[in-house]
């Protein structure tokens, strides 16, 4: 069943958008969102959200372009709070076309950090967002 969930998102990610237009009234906005899941009655969508999370989740994100990012791989840059880097999650592009783009990634270190998305192809700064991480509670 997992499978089959996972073959239909991917379809229905990878299906969302048409090819590059140059139309100034584009429904699409600059965005970068975090969550807790993935909207199962609308796969484009992201539920819980939020931008403060435990140590160690699953962050969902959700960035979405006014762009079409024509075949471009995309990274989530993690800055910590004094504007040093943290990490780089880089993601392959799926497809040639689109404007919305879902995956996950997670952070282990509590901390208040900047995230940052980017179409790799022309070092193009999407949309930032702040993120806070939170210390895991140990229960005994």
């Amino acid at each position: 069943m997992g499978k089959i969930l996972f073959v239909f998102l991917a379809a229905i990610l990878l299906t969302g958008c048409s090819k590059k237009s140059t139309d100034q009234t584009s429904p699409y906005s600059n965005n970068l969102q975090f969550g807790t899941g993935i909207s199962i009655s609308d796969l484009t969508a992201l539920t819980g959200v939020t931008a403060t999370f435990n140590a160690g989740d699953v962050i969902y994100f959700r960035l979405e372009t006014v762009e079409d990012r024509s075949a471009s791989a995309l990274k989530i840059q993690i800055d910590k709070q004094d504007g040093t880097s943290y990490t780089t999650f880089t993601y392959p592009a799926s497809q040639d076309n689109g404007h919305i783009f879902i995956s996950y990634f997670s952070i282990t270190d509590p901390g208040t950090y900047k995230a940052t998305g980017i179409i790799v192809t022309g070092n193009l700064t999407v949309a930032t967002q702040s993120l806070t991480i939170r210390a895991t509670q140990q229960v005994w």
